[in-house]
């Protein structure tokens, strides 16, 4: 084996490599330097460190040079690489460590790979290999798999000789274990066994741009010309999860997919994985084409290597900006005159040395309310009644009806979202003529920001032929990444262990090819019961008085066939009458202070019925006329016989004509009134 030449690296420390300069502040979350480098590869070491692969020319000859940043910038080379040419693009893959790469140079004549080990400077194998335009290292580091023209092989790095060919296979991807490729075949996307080339599975996936893979290749993230698209697998197929559209370039996901990013322009946005909007912020512009991302384990950084440079993000900023911002706020100031530079970069260094800090203090934060809010989101798990407003689409081929379902954002708002229903072709008829008079449901609780509702499980009910139907697009949580019969065998742990709540998430949103649907439609009608029995216990520890709001919100969850309906509906009769009786003090309050006019005013608000927003219920105030009448007619009776002792007999017509006939000196009223009215008409 030959070594590659490593130059000195006193002759090719570059020192205006040695600091970042800050970057615009209206990237909020940035780490607040850069480095105008173009670098074509990067990891982030065990340290969080960013290590770089660039492209450099020295003396008629090219080389790819290693460095690293450190926390605050400082550049350090650490090794120089010999290339064979001077390559159009060259395309670099560490290993796990980052001990070892391969390097892909690409050339308008030829192509060169090579697998190099970066410690020692040898080079372990250069592969004979002609029009190969992408690659892949397995973990293990004992193979390398190789895309050329309109396929795929796989290399033994040792030996260097091909073990298996991959025909019409063009990988887009490989399991964190390695064992599995992710491939596209034409229209196609297979899935094959990294070491036979069995394909595992195969499934159509028309107007398909670009994919990426979540480490096992359960969840697909796509670019169609309709958007972007969040697919699933099931057992036999795919499922959509999430639809975004008008977005027209490919989202990049984050190392855990659990997030992804969409830079458009000069505007980043990043999205949780259940489509929800978590940061947005103005970027600079720059080549798609030439640029990628990289994460360090866990999501902790984010590197973007474009050709504007190099650009260093801590990603916990990006997740908890909100809240940062909210206790930072000077901060997060977008728009900032300076006076001149200097003033800029003491800020930039101020903001850099804080930002570990802050996220640090609010990472325990997060920590620790992490179980507070997780209550608060089982005890606001509830069933509610959502409505199908429109029919479209109906695919005989695959049974699947398009269907408009409003669903709730928050308690009191909807939305109309699309999903796809399974109707059998022997049902879809009668589908179609009674959608309308079908009750539809789902569960629902507060999101983890407690700033909405999530919803999931949206079930249509046919009372007809008896005939429940599980909704294919609609689930508003973020999708659990496990694959279903994971997640059915965790479903599976919490019903036995009497976890209700835990039980539902896991069983909730099963497609229909799901082989053991029907032991998850037992097993979720009973958590269903079992959870409102308990949580029903919960609501009765609520004060009626304190906790109104909350209880109502609660009450309005519970099922209609709920075994306790009337206790329920006893129960928030109770809330209703302690929220008029809390009104009614405030009037005797007005009444002790001798405002009498201003406690006529506030009255208007204590009203015969209630109307409860949650469940869409007019509830009767019952001690209204037992307790308000007979106080509302004191303060008229007051506010009017100061009015007549006062001369102003227009106000107190006004006042005494009010009070009803059961005020106990009504006699009195009447003569007043009498002899208000004669003094009117003199």
């Amino acid at each position: 084996m030959k070594t590659k030449i490593f130059l000195s690296l006193a002759v090719f420390f570059i020192g205006a490599l040695n600091l970042f300069s800050q970057t615009k502040f209206d990237d909020a979350v940035a780490l607040n330097f850069k480095n105008t480098t173009l670098a074509v590869a990067g990891y982030f070491d065990e340290g969080n460190n960013l290590v770089i692969a660039r492209q450099i020319a020295k003396e008629g000859s090219y080389f790819l040079e290693i460095g690293r940043y450190d926390d605050n910038g400082q550049y350090t080379v650490k090794k120089i690489i010999e290339l064979n040419n001077d390559p159009q693009e060259v395309k670099v893959r560490f290993n796990n460590d980052g001990s070892k790469a391969g390097i892909l140079e690409i050339s308008p004549d030829k192509t060169a790979l090579s697998y190099v080990d970066l410690s020692s400077g040898e080079t372990l194998q250069d592969f004979k290999l002609e029009s190969v335009n992408n690659f892949y290292l397995t973990p293990d580091g004992r193979s390398i798999v190789v895309t050329a023209g309109s396929g795929s092989m796989l290399f033994d790095i040792a030996e260097g000789d091909p073990l298996l060919n991959y025909s019409g296979e063009i990988v887009y991807g490989m399991s964190s274990d390695g064992n599995t490729l992710f491939c596209r075949n034409g229209n196609n996307i297979d899935y094959l066994d990294t070491k036979t080339g069995k394909k595992i599975r195969s499934f159509p996936m028309n107007d398909l741009k670009s994919v990426e893979f979540d480490s096992r290749g359960e969840i697909m993230l796509c670019l169609t010309s309709q958007g972007v698209r969040l697919y699933k697998l099931t057992q036999e197929s795919i499922v959509s999860l999430k639809e975004i559209d008008m977005i027209s370039v490919m989202p990049v996901p984050s190392a855990t997919f659990d997030y992804f990013l969409i830079d458009n322009g000069a505007v980043r946005g990043v999205y949780n994985l259940g489509g929800v909007q978590i940061y947005k912020s103005r970027i600079d512009a720059y080549n798609p084409v030439k640029s990628s991302f990289v994460f360090s384990r866990e999501d902790k950084r984010m590197a973007l290597l474009s050709d504007k440079g190099v650009l260093v993000y801590d990603f916990d900023m990006i997740k908890y900006y909100n809240k940062i911002a909210q206790k930072y706020p000077d901060l997060f100031i977008t728009k900032t005159q300076f006076e001149n530079d200097q003033d800029q970069e003491n800020r930039a260094s101020r903001v850099k040395f804080q930002k570990q800090m802050m996220v640090s203090n609010v990472a325990d934060e997060m920590k620790v309310s992490e179980g507070l809010i997780k209550q608060v989101q089982k005890n606001s798990l509830g069933l509610v009644d959502v409505k199908i407003t429109g029919l479209g689409y109906y695919n005989p081929n695959t049974e699947m009806y398009d269907v408009t379902i409003s669903i709730p954002v928050d308690y009191l708002n909807t939305v109309s979202t699309t999903a796809k229903v399974k109707v059998p072709k022997f049902q879809a008829e009668i589908f179609s003529r009674n959608y309308q008079n079908f009750r539809t449901f789902a569960l629902r609780q507060l999101n983890r920001d407690q700033s909405g509702v999530d919803v999931f499980g949206i079930t249509i009910v046919n009372d007809l032929n008896s005939t429940n139907y599980r909704c294919i697009q609609h689930r508003t949580l973020p999708p659990v990444k496990l694959n279903y019969d994971e997640e059915f065998a965790n479903g599976q742990k919490f019903f036995e262990m009497r976890n209700w709540y835990d039980a539902l998430l896991n069983i909730s949103d099963f497609p229909e090819d799901f082989k053991k649907n029907s032991v998850i439609d037992y097993m979720f009608t009973q958590a269903i019961t079992n959870f409102f029995d308990e949580k029903w216990t919960y609501v009765q520890t609520l004060n009626p008085v304190k906790d109104s709001t909350a209880l109502l919100i609660y009450l309005s969850d519970f099922p209609k066939n709920f075994r306790l309906a009337d206790e329920v509906n006893r129960l928030r009769q109770t809330v209703v009458n302690n929220i008029m009786e809390t009104r009614l003090d405030r009037l005797n309050q007005y009444i002790s202070d001798k405002e009498y006019l201003d406690g006529v005013e506030y009255a208007k608000i204590i009203t015969p019925q209630y109307f409860d927003p949650y469940s869409g219920k007019n509830i009767d105030y019952e001690y209204y006329n037992t307790r308000f009448i007979p106080a509302f007619n004191n303060i008229l009776f007051a506010a009017g016989k100061r009015a007549y002792d006062g001369t102003n007999w227009k106000l107190a017509l006004d006042m005494l004509g009010q009070i009803t006939s059961s005020y106990p000196e009504y006699s009195e009223v009447e003569k007043m009134i009498s002899d208000a009215k004669y003094q009117l008409q003199k």
